[in-house]
């Protein structure tokens, strides 16, 4: 009985070991070339195809004028400086222009806000909502806060599409940026 057993276990083995080996030979199969040189090819019917990539965001780049302080320091007048700026959807560009007015372009001119960060510029039928953060390094005498409010006025307004533009400080509507100015509710063109 018992030797009957080990046969039987044995051919069950032998069995198996087979079938592993030809299912080994068929995946191998796939990857060899067949007789006439061309590559085999097998799909199995459980695979799909592999999933599409998303295409690449195309990166627009646009001409604009953003406005600086004149180096001298005086805060007197804007300088304006023809710069470049890039978006990968229409909706960034009011925070791409934004953000060029923290590093001025060149020697005569330097930057109102260089500290500041942008935190948002959302357009809603004409009307712009800008959110920032502005630390105390950034914050100007009256005659520097008036230059940054007319910096933001002539960088915006250059888009037709903004209409009217507000100015939130970390999310809440301040009664002056730096304490010199009040605000307007909505600034308008």
């Amino acid at each position: 009985m018992n030797r009957r057993i080990c046969i039987l276990l044995g051919v069950a083995v032998s069995l198996s070991l087979v079938a592993v080996g030809c299912g080994a030979k068929e995946r191998n199969a796939a990857s060899t070339p067949s007789a006439t040189g061309t590559p085999a090819v097998s799909v199995a019917p459980s695979q799909s195809a592999a999933p599409a990539t998303p295409s690449p965001v195309q990166e627009k780049e646009v001409a604009i004028k953003a406005y600086f302080g004149q180096a001298n320091g005086d805060n007197t007048a804007l300088v304006e400086k023809q710069v470049n700026i890039k978006f990968d959807k229409d909706e960034n560009k009011y925070l791409a222009a934004l953000n060029t007015l923290k590093k001025s372009p060149s020697a005569d001119a330097v930057s109102l806000c260089p500290q500041t960060t942008f935190l948002s510029a959302k357009l809603d039928s004409g009307k712009l909502s800008v959110n920032l953060n502005l630390p105390d390094e950034d914050r100007l005498g009256s005659a520097g806060e008036g230059l940054l409010l007319d910096a933001f006025r002539k960088t915006l307004f250059q888009f037709n599409e903004v209409e009217t533009f507000e100015i939130l400080v970390n999310g809440k509507k301040p009664e002056s940026l730096m304490g010199h100015f009040e605000l307007p509710e909505w600034f308008k063109r």
